[in-house]
């Protein structure tokens, strides 16, 4: 399709005759809207000169309709014939273009009998002598006919046959071209808006020329914004200097209706000359959060964060007050300690401050203090180049705390940790920078650090055992979590929670506990508080007949009394007959103390397996 834009109702019908003659079809346009309607069609523009500056940023092929001295000539022979220039200078007033090619036009002419000064428009109206003047103008620039200027009797110069069908052929020869062009542009237009990052560009003049959807968003921009100066919606945008100093800007940070952003300029320039320019830009908000997902994924390494805070199941008073505190904590960004007697569920209580904090898109590590040695704890926590050590892995190794990095590191048993640990810990913790072993670069972090410890610290910080500074540092906000024994209405709800869980995994199969079980349960002391209740109920679905399971299947539990101090935060060094000791001792003599085989039979890691032997006292 060829366009004709904003054409006198004669001048059309000529044009669209041509047109139909030469095989192309004609549309019709009066608005800049009208046309960017149709931009997905691929099309030629036929206008005067005067309306193709309208259309010079919405990269068309133009081709503007322009008077030669021929039409002059036959115009001003009209006249000669009608005794209308006698002692009358002629001048042709035309646009700016137009007039430089006629003057052009007539400096070549040999035989001309025509003598006439070319004036353009700004020219016509600056010039207020117009007597004894015959002003001769285009038909498409006839409101100039209509001036109140007075003095020079003006007349019309009808383009002949010959130079509508110069436009004609010229803008024929585009349309090939068009095609090509339009669908690089939209390609390019697709590829801008597929982008992560907001697209902005300026022609030489600061017009835009290409804006994607982000930038819209970001910038605030509404309606059609291309073709217009960017100074219409950025009144002192930088992109202008970048015109002016042809150098790239890469970094430079602003604040955009209240959005902290990030933005790089870009020059563009051919065959050294500056001919526009591109910005892009990103909320730093965004950039963030791809930082912590990238890092996530390149060091993924399971330790997610599952069980949200309404997973932890009880209705006990003092759990449900448990779980509202957790959730008050969440909501700030200070160090938690959390505190209870082993097995009583604290890091289940970290991942769900973790997922109901601001941080819940970031990683959620763990570490437990006393399963490593000194050495590898530091390590483990800090990191390490390459070098550092004998054995350290090519290359280094990340610690957790960069690992964590825009998330939350959990610290559990805290207060087993070495005290030259703890002294790297609080410079961690205090300036909020990590430094890996044998290494120089002091690397920044964001981590929030959520601690746990079965100890009463006070106690340990009297035996100096652990830091008081330390101390202070992880107690900004504090969180007991309840032991088994003062929450015993809970029992049935996590029995029944956990048989539907084992349901799942085993082939053996609960479908129904009596009554009297939970009796019993409730009045044992449960020193391994939730975790021992759950190798009691696992060994119970294990050993069930007939899919159930009662007070005769518990009396294992009961073989031999013992009681544990109800004021002790963590109970005393328990003995074998502990059921899950009882499970691990039986295990291990099963594989002959062989502790990897050990641990993937018990369903838990090696250090864990270690742990525990440390804990009961198996030989």
């Amino acid at each position: 399709m060829i366009a004709l834009y904003r054409l006198e109702k004669e001048l059309e019908k000529k044009m669209a005759a041509l047109l139909e003659r030469s095989g192309h079809s004609a549309g019709y346009f009066y608005s800049i809207k009208s046309i960017l309607d149709q931009m997905m069609n691929p099309f030629v523009v036929i206008t005067t000169e005067r309306y193709a500056k309208e259309l010079e940023s919405l990269s068309l092929p133009v081709v503007s309709l322009s008077i030669d001295m021929s039409d002059v000539k036959k115009a001003w022979e009209k006249l000669r014939g009608a005794e209308r220039t006698e002692k009358k200078l002629v001048v042709v007033c035309a646009s700016a273009k137009e007039r430089d090619w006629l003057q052009v036009e007539h400096a070549l002419g040999t035989e001309d009998e025509l003598t006439c000064l070319f004036w353009c428009q700004d020219e016509f109206h600056a010039n207020h002598d117009h007597d004894q003047k015959i002003c001769l103008i285009p038909a498409w620039d006839a409101i100039l006919l209509s001036s109140t200027q007075t003095g020079a009797e003006r007349f019309i110069i009808d383009p002949s046959i010959a130079t509508l069908r110069r436009a004609v052929q010229q803008a024929a020869s585009l349309v090939t071209y068009t095609k090509d062009r339009l669908r690089e542009k939209h390609l390019m237009e697709a590829v801008v808006n597929s982008a992560h990052d907001a697209v902005i560009a300026v022609d030489r003049l600061g017009h835009i020329t290409l804006v994607n959807e982000h930038a819209k968003i970001l910038l605030g921009l509404t309606g059609e914004v291309l073709g217009k100066p960017i100074t219409d919606y950025i009144p002192h945008s930088d992109m202008l200097r970048v015109l002016k100093t042809g150098r790239q800007e890469l970094g430079d940070v602003a604040t955009v209706l209240d959005r902290s952003i990030v933005i790089n300029r870009i020059p563009v320039i051919v065959k050294d000359q500056i001919v526009g320019a591109v910005s892009n830009f990103k909320e730093i908000s965004d950039i963030q959060k791809m930082e912590m997902a990238l890092r996530k994924k390149l060091h993924d390494n399971g330790l997610e964060a599952r069980y949200r805070l309404d997973s932890i199941i009880g209705t006990a008073s003092k759990i449900v007050e448990t779980r509202e505190q957790a959730a008050l904590f969440a909501k700030t960004s200070a160090t938690v300690l959390i505190t209870g007697e082993s097995g009583t569920g604290k890091e289940l209580f970290a991942q769900g401050i973790h997922l109901e904090s601001g941080r819940a898109f970031g990683p959620f590590l763990a570490v437990n203090c006393a399963a490593l040695p000194e050495s590898l704890l530091e390590s483990e926590l800090f990191g390490y180049e390459d070098g550092a050590f004998t054995g350290a892995k090519k290359g280094g190794k990340p610690g957790l705390f960069e690992l964590a990095h825009g998330g939350t590191l959990f610290l559990d048993e805290i207060g087993e940790m070495p005290l030259r640990i703890q002294v790297l810990l609080l410079r961690v913790l205090q300036e909020r920078r990590v430094r890996r072993v044998g290494g120089e670069r002091i690397i920044p972090i964001d981590v929030r650090i959520v601690a746990a410890t079965n100890r009463d610290l006070a106690e340990e910080i009297e035996k100096e055992h652990f830091r008081a500074d330390l101390y202070y540092r992880i107690n900004m906000l504090k969180l007991d979590v309840p032991a088994l024994r003062e929450r015993l209405s809970d029992i049935p709800l996590l029995v029944e929670s956990m048989i539907q869980e084992m349901n799942e995994q085993h082939e053996q199969k609960v479908v129904k506990v009596d009554e009297e079980l939970y009796s019993l349960f409730q009045t044992y002391h449960w020193p391994g508080n939730v975790r021992e209740l759950r190798n009691v109920v696992e060994r119970m679905v294990l050993l069930a007949k007939g899919g159930r399971i009662g007070k005769g299947d518990a009396a294992f539990l009961f073989a031999r009394k013992r009681t544990a101090p109800a004021h002790s935060l963590r109970p005393a060094a328990t003995d074998h007959f502990d059921p899950e000791a009882k499970r691990i001792e039986a295990v291990l003599l099963q594989v002959k103390h062989n502790k990897t085989l050990a641990a993937k039979l018990l369903g838990m890691d090696r250090t864990t397996l270690w742990r525990k032997i440390k804990q009961y006292q198996i030989e």
